[in-house]
């Protein structure tokens, strides 16, 4: 089966618990329960308002957030709309930049991505904008944290769980595979 879009790691960060912004890394080891070292590592993940009305707040289930991934493109029109030059990778919590994969934030769930070391990750879905990453965003260039939510809608990247643990450096080759339906 050919790749629906092959895109390459722009960079790689981790934002370990505790630490006020998220910190690059050269090389980005991703085991069963996501990035090494990232405050959203694990398996499970308490529920929050995400989940509802499924589950209460506070409920343990399934991680399906443990890695976020943008594209520098999409990043690009959101720094646009808040009238920055450019938002450079890492800043809205971001574990994962791509380059090339057209309409990254758009990619069905159960989408994999294939990375050149084998490590594979399945998409859950859109990861919706909020006002944490506004804040990360206004602390570094000193936009509004309420504005980036609508500038970033549909554009926030998604996220994903580990199908398959590996490594993830910058470079890399991704292979996009949608899935058959």
């Amino acid at each position: 089966m050919k790749p629906t879009a092959v895109g390459r790691v722009v960079a790689t960060h981790v934002w370990p618990a505790g630490v006020e912004v998220p910190q690059p890394r050269d090389v980005l080891d991703l085991d069963w329960g996501g990035p090494v070292g990232d405050r959203h590592h694990g398996t499970t993940m308490r529920s929050d308002s995400r989940q509802r009305p499924t589950f209460e707040r506070g409920t343990e289930i399934w991680n399906a957030r443990q890695v976020s991934l943008v594209d520098a493109a999409e990043q690009d029109e959101i720094a646009a709309e808040l009238g920055i030059a450019k938002l450079a990778p890492g800043v809205i919590a971001d574990n994962i930049c791509t380059a090339g994969i057209p309409g990254l934030t758009a990619l069905p769930p159960l989408t994999r991505l294939v990375f050149a070391s084998t490590a594979v990750l399945l998409v859950g879905g859109e990861n919706a904008p909020c006002t944490i990453a506004g804040s990360m965003v206004a602390a570094r260039y000193g936009t509004d944290p309420e504005a980036f939510p609508k500038a970033a809608i549909h554009r926030r990247g998604i996220t994903a769980w580990v199908e398959h643990p590996g490594t993830v450096q910058a470079g890399d080759v991704i292979e996009v595979f949608t899935p058959r339906g």
